[in-house]
Parts: C-alpha cells; sequence; structure tokens
C-alpha cells in the first residue's frame, strides 16, 4: 500500500466521499484529510497546517487562491469541479416558495499550476 498523503482541505463544507475517492485516484495514495473550516481572513493563517501537508485543495475567492499558491511551494494546489443537476423534484424553498432541486455531482480534480490577476480601480 502507498504512503498516505497528507491533504489540507480548505472549505467551510466536508468532501463527500465521491471527492475524497476521486482525490485518492488523483495523488494515487490513500489520503488524510487536515481541516480548515473556517473563513480565511489572511492566507498565512493556513501556514502552520500547509506546512504539514503533501497537498492542498481548497474552496477560496480567485484572490486568495493566487497567494495561497505562491505560499504552497513544490505542494500541489487542487481544486474540486463540480456541476448542479437538476434532479427533477421540486422543493420549498426556506421562504415558503417552490423551487426546482439541484444535486452536486463531482467532475473531478484539477491542479491549479498559475494565476494571474490584473486589476484597475474604478
Amino acid at each position: 500500500m502507498k504512503q498516505e498523503k497528507r491533504v489540507l482541505w480548505i472549505s467551510r463544507h466536508a468532501l463527500c466521499a465521491e471527492q475524497l475517492s476521486d482525490l485518492e485516484r488523483a495523488l494515487q495514495a490513500p489520503v488524510h484529510l487536515l481541516t480548515w473550516s473556517d473563513t480565511v481572513e489572511n492566507v498565512e493563517d493556513l501556514r502552520p497546517l500547509l506546512e504539514q501537508s503533501d497537498a492542498v485543495a481548497a474552496v477560496l475567492p480567485m484572490e486568495k487562491l493566487a497567494k495561497l499558491l505562491e505560499i504552497a511551494g513544490d505542494r500541489p494546489v487542487l481544486q474540486a469541479k463540480g456541476d448542479r443537476v437538476p434532479t427533477g423534484r421540486w422543493i420549498i424553498s426556506p421562504t415558503g416558495e417552490k423551487e426546482q432541486e439541484f444535486a452536486f455531482v463531482h467532475q473531478g480534480w484539477y491542479q491549479i499550476l498559475e494565476i494571474q490577476i490584473r486589476t484597475r480601480k474604478l
């Protein structure tokens, strides 16, 4: 059996079983998650957990993802892609309105290789 990979998972949501299984396939090893489920105010706060990790998977705004890519060193920075697919059912929303139900369908893991952001103040 291959050596376990420690992955820093940055998200308010837990990985679903399909995402975890596919992450193990992508990394070709069993995965042990180190989880950061709080809002990320400063990416530097992640550094202690990042230093304990072999890879990092994150759900973050683009600017914070770019900073994470900077400080990750040689650790791969990963992002899950998914799609919202209609289930064909209707639900009642918290506001009492009838709305279509959607299911999240995992589409795969992607390694972020580069992020370039150019902005100008308006």
